[in-house]
């Protein structure tokens, strides 16, 4: 599978994000690179499983933040992702199809411990964007709240 990837401008990222009720000044924009291979394989990577996948890697200690955002695409995709250092690599995306780097808009960033503690309130899911809508006291820094 092949996936076409669509170049959005920061100015439409901007309006989706706003649309979407974030700040969109608030929110960071980066790149999602390619894993080496043997790190790739060790990765749970179900297809279409990003939340999970990101949440077990990140419990097993193959990713170091469980990354909350959307894939930069026409429209904006909800997607988790994880981080390993200063890089942030999507091993549902690389094990799943032919993977070409992407924009990331990046939402929050969860340490084990928080993201497992989030998780607990969310009756044991992995926290997605609705859980963060729920619970927008504690992100006002990057939901509108004026919406």
């Amino acid at each position: 599978m092949v996936f076409q990837v669509t170049e959005l401008t920061l100015t439409a990222i901007s309006k989706q994000l706003t649309a979407l009720n974030f700040n969109a000044d608030k929110i960071k924009i980066i790149t999602v690179s390619a894993m080496d291979e043997a790190a790739l394989n060790n990765c749970t990577s179900k297809e279409n499983e990003s939340f999970y996948n990101s949440y077990m890697n990140v419990i097993y200690r193959r990713g170091e933040r469980y990354v909350l955002g959307y894939r930069c695409e026409d429209p904006l995709l909800e997607h988790a992702i994880i981080k390993i250092g200063d890089r942030y690599f999507d091993p549902t995306q690389q094990a799943n199809s032919e993977f070409i780097p992407y924009q990331f808009a990046v939402l929050t960033e969860f340490k084990i411990f928080d993201m497992m503690k989030h998780a607990k309130t969310n009756k044991d899911f992995p926290p997605d964007i609705d859980y963060l809508l729920t619970k927008k006291k504690h992100f006002k820094n990057i939901i509108n709240s004026e919406k």
